[in-house]
């Protein structure tokens, strides 16, 4: 195998393992994006009560288990 191909698939190799260990790791808080910060803020707004963001977000994750289990 070629030097550059050795390095090539080294790089990939701890590119992917970064990201793997990303995904397990035990802190559960993603990164949001902009967007979905200010969707998640309008549904909180449309509730009718004062949500903040951790309980709009358990709440929203409740009603996708709901309707997955349709």
């Amino acid at each position: 195998m070629k030097e550059t191909t050795l390095s090539k698939i080294t790089a990939s190799v701890r590119v992917a393992k970064g990201m793997a260990e990303r995904v397990l790791a035990a802190s559960p808080n993603p990164q949001w994006t902009e967007y979905e910060l200010q969707t998640m803020d309008e549904w909180i707004a449309r509730q009718g009560v004062k949500l903040d963001r951790s309980e709009a977000i358990r709440r929203l994750v409740e009603l996708g288990l709901r309707a997955k289990g349709k």
